[in-house]
């Protein structure tokens, strides 16, 4: 019997990019979706390139991050974020990972769904 195991990488990638997004709006994973918006509309009126320039990128960033968190049907594949690399986001996801005191993606789950 063969076992495809692919859709681990793509967890870990979403498990990732979460991440990020939550660190770049500044939310917590038990925070509520007006929280988010809240955020999410601050930031974007702060950043929008027609009010700052060279702020474009961080814009982008900005509203990936808000359809990261909001968004069921969000197409993870083609998520990018300009600002940050795939280091930094690696580096976030060790962060966190500590901070949560769980070196796995499976014992996370565990946790959140069963509270073990």
């Amino acid at each position: 019997m063969i076992y495809d195991f692919s859709f681990q990488d793509r967890f870990s990638k979403i498990r990732r990019h979460e991440i990020v997004a939550r660190k770049i709006l500044d939310v917590d994973e038990n925070d509520p979706e007006w929280i988010i918006k809240n955020n999410y509309l601050k930031l974007a009126k702060k950043y929008h390139p027609d009010i700052n320039k060279n702020t474009e990128d961080i814009f982008k960033d900005i509203n990936t991050a808000y359809m990261i968190l909001t968004k069921k049907d969000f197409d993870i594949e083609n998520a990018k974020f300009y600002t940050v690399s795939e280091e930094e986001m690696e580096e976030m996801e060790k962060e966190y990972s500590i901070k949560r005191k769980t070196e796995s993606y499976v014992d996370y789950w565990k946790e959140r769904f069963f509270g073990r």
